[in-house]
């Protein structure tokens, strides 16, 4: 069977998606396929930013996809559905991972952003079969674009199997958080909460990079206890995780929320917030508890998370797993 992946890029520089299709790709490769990859790297325009990425999904994937090392390909895979307009939709797979560009419209190019990417699900939802990332996702198809039930597959993500709990103890309580640091992930709100909870005996570690960077910077002050530890690359991620005594993800939406299963899978309780959008089957796992509580939630250590069962949860997103699945949806094709 051969098999053409389609995605932004295939690593971790846009985020989950990437990291979801670099962890797709590597999963397909133990099985007996040919496997073709289209990415960003193709495209004429190679930039980072969100006109790029317009153009090689709303323009470039035109030609891409028409090339003639792809006319034999048994299935292609739209790993987002930015990805699904030039595909043949008879023998197509589009991925759905989130709503969020239809939330995040507030100027001029993401609102065209958000436009086309609700144009880009119309597309996906035409493709012969649908993987939604989460059950609730399989329900907004239905609902509101009129997506065939028989014919969305629930896959979550793959995760690396890298995460473990170790021995590690801590000699003083430890909050952490790790992400993107943009307005959506509302790290302003942990930081406000960790000041309000003001237990000396703490300290709060944030890893990441982005937007938000300076004005945390300035919320948090010069209070010491406060770490901004920048980026923390893969191999880092499960010491990180193991040196928390509890990770706090108080993000306003997401379409999965990996950093909460990768946490669980460290033996680690998780708090999010009870406004945050986040699938259900992910946030029922963790204590969740509103803004103006978390002060208190972190300061009494009040977490009621079943440690083993999510441990046992994260477990269901090996590499092989995922893998394994994906194969099932391509033999319907």
């Amino acid at each position: 069977m051969e098999i053409s992946l389609i995605s932004r890029y295939f690593d971790t520089r846009s985020g989950g998606a990437g990291s979801h299709s670099k962890l797709i790709y590597e999963g397909l490769k133990k099985h007996d396929l040919k496997i073709n990859t289209v990415s960003q790297n193709d495209c004429l325009l190679k930039s980072y930013s969100q006109i790029a990425y317009l153009f090689f999904s709303a323009i470039d994937l035109k030609r891409l996809t028409a090339k003639k090392e792809y006319k034999n390909s048994d299935v292609f895979h739209a790993l987002t559905p930015l990805e699904s307009f030039y595909i043949p939709k008879n023998k197509s797979v589009a991925s759905v991972l989130d709503f969020i560009p239809l939330n995040e419209a507030d100027s001029f190019v993401s609102s065209t952003f958000a436009k086309f990417f609700n144009k880009s699900i119309k597309s996906a939802v035409e493709c012969e079969q649908i993987i939604a990332n989460n059950s609730d996702i399989k329900q907004i198809l239905n609902q509101q674009y009129g997506a065939d039930l028989d014919k969305i597959t629930v896959i979550p993500p793959p995760i690396d199997g890298n995460y473990h709990p170790t021995d590690k103890k801590n000699d003083i309580y430890t909050i952490g958080t790790i992400s993107n640091l943009m307005k959506r992930k509302r790290i302003d709100l942990l930081i406000k909460a960790f000041l309000e909870a003001d237990r000396e005996d703490s300290r709060l570690l944030i890893g990441g990079n982005g937007a938000e960077k300076e004005n945390l910077l300035k919320i948090a002050g010069d209070d010491p206890r406060i770490k901004f530890l920048g980026f923390v690359a893969d191999e880092d991620m499960n010491d990180f995780y193991n040196s928390l005594d509890v990770f706090v993800f108080p993000t306003a939406e997401e379409g999965y929320g990996m950093p909460i299963v990768e946490a669980m899978a460290c033996g680690k309780p998780v708090v999010t917030l009870k406004d945050g959008i986040i699938p259900t089957n992910i946030k029922e796992k963790t204590t969740v508890t509103t803004k103006e509580n978390l002060g208190n939630v972190l300061r009494n250590q009040e977490f009621s998370c079943n440690i083993k069962e999510n441990i046992e949860f994260y477990k269901q997103h090996s590499i092989e797993n995922i893998s394994d699945k994906l194969m099932k949806v391509y033999g319907n094709i």
